[in-house]
């Protein structure tokens, strides 16, 4: 019976060790390139040749990463020779979040399996059959699904389904996270993320201060009490976020969910609860266990349950919260008294909190029974009152028995072993693992002449397995005659029939490098190709996308405008075709930006609104995920326009390829790519954005939600605006510098929007922008009124079509890494 898979994280070769004594199924690990943990302890290729060969002796399964955007040249140049090793070492499959480097994995190596990262941001089974024959054979899902939209996801794909059980959790939808590349350069994308996210900020609604905390900072998720349903969901991959996390904390989380995994498919449902009824302090330990290793605000179940809330998130501290152990009863200028509410351990480390606000740390000496007082001695001047909590971020014990059980101690390998000597004859000590048995010999024995070996002497020695991996589970001996056997001999048998064993193992998960149609070995080539796009001359025009009436009929007039591009949800639906009506009547083409993220009730409506879809006045389509390109493709008949929005990051020309492939004629370039860098590719591209406060963030979070502290449940049927605020306009959030991020809600979707503080302008580039030979430049408004649509639009016509110098007025605005990139 296929079991749920355990997928552990490995961002060391200590944690990879870890997480295979603690019996994972499978470890995924990043490489020296292209992974989304670029600071973690990555594998070399000499490690990395090491690590796959650890895993497949241990009947265990190893994915990769190439779960970032790769610019032209990486791909083009590096990405070959770098997977061609590992694929031909026998990595199991690869994650891929860049559309590029999917087509040219699977052209490149058609047997190798692609697994499609969270970083893809894939919400429904129609989106995962995009990805069907470009290799994928499995989907890692959206973080933010409910269960409820996990088993229909289950439903409407054959893909493999692999669902993040346990870590840490991102607010933003993975991949659509611009935040830490605007601020500072490091693009999560790149997996050089800094974490803005976990910093401080400022919360305003209309403008009025709803306190400071840490709103974006989400808590670690935790999953044990809805394991069952987590399997009868359907998912086929537990897996475990902590690439970044130390091998104590991989060893504590893997063996733990391994634990509860095999009682449920021991015990069945029915006996699986019964035994959690009848052992509920021992899941309430393991829990406990597991805050202690690492909790950021203690846990919560993730998106599983609550569509989103206040209740999902750590709003007063950002990092590991440790566990509660007692509190401060009495103290003075320099000494204080606690109370236990828990056991403690020798080197345990303790803080003491006001709130959440760490006032003083110190390691204990000697451990104590809960329900006892310790005293501890600190500074003078500390501010410690009697009623502050005191909590413990390291049990000493509990790291001490990981090291030992996980780290220090093997998961050896039991194999079968047969023995036989006799004279006249060589040595022979055949071994067997899985399917694999060999066979080694040795010299001829001597006979003995005083002490003969003797069967028990044998089995000793050939048990003595030292340092390696493997232990003989059945050991049989025939020895025939009396015979002197030294036990050097005996040694260099053993490990020469170890080594035989392993290779065996390991060598059979290679591949013979052979990427062609003819069948014919060892011909692994990189294949060439040639961009289908061509760089003819373009007559510059001008696309706006507008979110609101008022910038509609601020623009809508201007003979420059060739086309609007209408937000999808700007006006009701069944309101829709008036506006791209009026759009066709002044002579424009009117374009449906389709949502951030489209989940499945989303994409119902629309399909009971085909009609106004299908309606003539609209020209094409913005698409920003794969399950619009499906509802498009599939369900509405249409030849319209399908435009590429940036969000699909067509970062080199493999990822274009791709699109086009689709049918998306018409690509917007990415905000990540420097002007060098468009220009090397710039044929592949019809829109370059050149003015937009630039969406930083898409979250299933609503901060308007977060401001009440409730939280909303999934599929409560609730209308578009009764989850939140109904009567707020407006929500902004500043970080300790006083920058402004505006907020803008869409609930008839379910998401935020928060944008950059900065407004992202090109304004003074315009003789560069045209360089690129794009068809549009187009301008994304936001929250502007009619008057500054109506001036920032003329300002660009001004630059840009009559190439007129004119003088940037706004102070705040940002050229993004349209001149200085990123890494």
């Amino acid at each position: 019976m296929d079991t749920v898979e355990i997928l552990a994280p490995a961002g060391s070769f200590h944690s990879l060790k870890a997480a295979v004594n603690a019996s994972c199924d499978a470890v995924y690990v990043g490489g020296a390139k292209f992974g989304a943990r670029a600071y973690a302890d990555n594998f070399t290729p000499e490690t990395m040749k090491e690590a796959i060969d650890f895993v497949h002796l241990h009947g265990k399964k190893i994915y990769m990463t190439v779960n970032t955007l790769l610019k032209n040249s990486e791909l083009e140049k590096e990405l070959f020779e770098y997977i061609k090793s590992y694929y031909e070492l026998g990595v199991d499959a690869l994650i891929v979040q860049d559309l590029g480097v999917l087509h040219f994995l699977h052209a490149n190596f058609p047997e190798l399996p692609l697994h499609a990262s969270t970083q893809m941001s894939i919400t429904m089974g129609e989106g995962a059959n995009v990805l069907k024959d470009m290799g994928v054979t499995r989907i890692v899902n959206a973080r933010e699904l409910t269960l409820p939209e996990i088993r229909d996801l289950r439903k409407s794909t054959e893909l493999e389904i692999e669902s993040f059980v346990h870590g840490a959790l991102c607010y933003c939808y993975s991949g659509k996270c611009l935040l830490s590349s605007m601020i500072g350069g490091r693009s999560g994308n790149r997996g050089r993320c800094a974490q803005p996210c976990r910093m401080p900020y400022q919360l305003k609604i209309d403008g009025e201060n709803r306190g400071t905390g840490y709103y974006l900072s989400p808590k670690d998720m935790e999953t044990l009490e809805i394991l069952p349903e987590l399997i009868k969901a359907g998912i086929n991959s537990f897996k475990i976020e902590g690439r970044m996390k130390s091998p104590e904390y991989t060893a504590a989380v893997t063996s733990v969910y391994r634990k509860y995994k095999d009682l449920y498919y021991e015990l069945g449902d029915t006996g699986y609860e019964e035994y959690r009824r009848s052992h509920g302090e021992e899941l309430k330990g393991d829990i406990r266990n597991l805050s202690d290793i690492y909790n950021r605000g203690g846990f919560s179940r993730g998106y599983y349950e609550l569509q989103n809330g206040f209740s999902m998130l750590s709003t007063e501290r950002p990092n590991h919260s440790g566990v509660l152990i007692g509190k401060v009863i009495k103290c003075t200028d320099s000494q204080m008294t606690i109370e236990l509410a828990e056991d403690i351990n020798a080197q345990d480390v303790l803080e003491v909190r006001k709130s959440q606000e760490a006032l003083y740390e110190y390691t204990v000496k000697t451990g104590e029974k809960k329900g006892r007082k310790i005293t501890a001695n600190y500074k003078r001047g500390i501010k410690i009152r009697p009623g502050d909590m005191v909590y413990r971020t390291r049990n000493n014990a509990l790291i001490n028995t990981l090291k030992e059980e996980y780290l220090e101690k093997k998961n050896r390998i039991p194999v079968k072993g047969h023995f036989t000597a006799e004279s006249d004859k060589p040595l022979c000590l055949t071994l067997s693992c899985y399917d694999k048995q060999v066979s080694v010999y040795g010299d001829i024995p001597d006979r003995a002449e005083n002490q003969p070996i003797s069967e028990e002497r044998l089995s000793k020695q050939l048990n003595r397995m030292g340092d390696s991996e493997v232990y003989f589970e059945i050991l049989t001996i025939e020895l025939k005659g009396e015979l002197f056997i030294p036990a050097g001999k005996l040694n260099e048998l053993r490990r020469e029939g170890v080594q035989a064993l392993t290779e065996a193992v390991t060598e059979s998960y290679r591949r013979n490098g052979n990427n062609s149609d003819s069948g014919d070995k060892g011909n692994l080539e990189k294949k060439q190709y040639s961009f289908s796009g061509r760089n003819e001359q373009k007559e510059l025009a001008l696309s706006v996308l507008v979110q609101t009436t008022e910038q509609l009929e601020a623009v809508w007039d201007n003979k420059h405008v060739k086309e609007i591009i209408l937000e999808s949800d700007m006006v009701p639906l069944n309101k829709l075709n008036f506006y791209t009506e009026g759009i066709s009547k002044r002579g424009k083409q009117a374009i449906l930006a389709l949502p951030h993220v489209l989940r499945r009730k989303s994409y119902e409506m629309y399909l009971q609104n085909k009609s106004i879809l299908e309606d003539n006045t609209i020209n094409g389509y913005l698409i920003r995920t794969l399950e619009e390109y499906e509802l498009l493709s599939g369900n509405i008949r249409t030849s319209k326009r399908l435009i590429g929005d940036t969000y699909l990051y067509a970062m080199n020309r493999q990822g274009a390829e791709y699109l086009k492939e689709l049918g998306m004629g018409e690509i917007t370039a990415p905000f990540e790519l420097n002007y060098q860098e468009l220009k090397e590719i710039s044929e592949i591209y019809q829109y370059i954005t050149v003015y937009s406060r630039l969406p930083v963030m898409i979250s299933a979070q609503c901060l308007y939600l977060t401001d009440s502290r409730r939280d909303k449940k999934p599929l409560t049927g609730r209308s578009e605006e009764a989850c939140c605020l109904r009567d707020a306009k407006s929500a902004c959030l500043f970080d300790r510098f006083q920058n402004a991020f505006p907020v803008m809600r869409h609930c008839r979707d379910c998401y935020n929007v928060i944008y950059n503080s900065k407004t992202f302008s090109l304004l003074s580039c315009a003789e560069d922008v045209k360089a690129l030979n794009t068809a549009f430049i187009r301008l994304d408004f936001t929250g502007e009124g009619a008057e500054e649509t109506k001036r920032v639009l003329e300002n660009y016509i001004d630059a840009y079509l009559y190439g007129r110098a004119v003088k940037e007025t706004e102070t705040d605005i940002t050229r993004g890494h349209f001149k200085r990139g990123i890494e």
